[in-house]
């Protein structure tokens, strides 16, 4: 599968940060799986500092599925459902810090992050169309994680996995 470059924070679970220093490239699932244990982003910043005016580019388009679109098991999205929405289409996913956990007032349920890889992208309001051009034909992604600044909080013990593609364990 196309790699995809991942920027980590040397934190988890801290939403107020804005430094994403590591960069991480994501060539296996293992290299996924110790990026995913951290607060990350999909783009490269000037100085790090994750900001929508402060974008340089991305290869990666992130989504999150949260399943908060009904109450019904049978009406909820899995990976699988993604991977037949997007025929053919390689795509990675980490499985969120609440899934099948209580989350607010919405109870245990499927929760995770698609990862699409993408030619590189320079321009944020481009990126941030692409982002509305999937979010129209899918419309189970969070729609408020549309802009070019999106982060998702690290997982402590990350569960990933590849579709539509081939990623290498180690």
């Amino acid at each position: 599968m196309k790699p995809i470059t991942l920027y980590t924070a040397n934190c988890r679970e801290k939403p107020y940060n804005t430094v994403y220093p590591i960069k991480r490239e994501i060539r296996t699932l293992t290299d996924l799986q110790e990026a995913a244990q951290f607060d990350q982003v999909f783009a490269a910043y000037r100085g790090n500092h994750r900001s929508i005016s402060d974008f340089l580019s991305s290869d990666c388009l992130p989504f999150d599925l949260d399943n908060d679109h009904s109450e019904k098991e049978s009406e909820w999205k899995t990976p699988k459902d993604v991977a037949t929405a997007f025929s053919g289409v390689p795509f990675y996913v980490i499985y969120s810090r609440h899934h099948m956990q209580q989350k607010g007032k919405y109870g245990p349920r499927p929760r995770f992050h698609v990862l699409f890889p993408i030619e590189p992208v320079t321009n944020r309001d481009e990126y941030r169309a692409l982002k509305e051009a999937v979010l129209s034909y899918f419309p189970y992604f969070d729609t408020g994680a549309k802009d070019a600044a999106r982060f998702f909080y690290g997982v402590k013990d990350p569960v990933v996995e590849v579709y539509g593609g081939e990623a290498n364990e180690s």
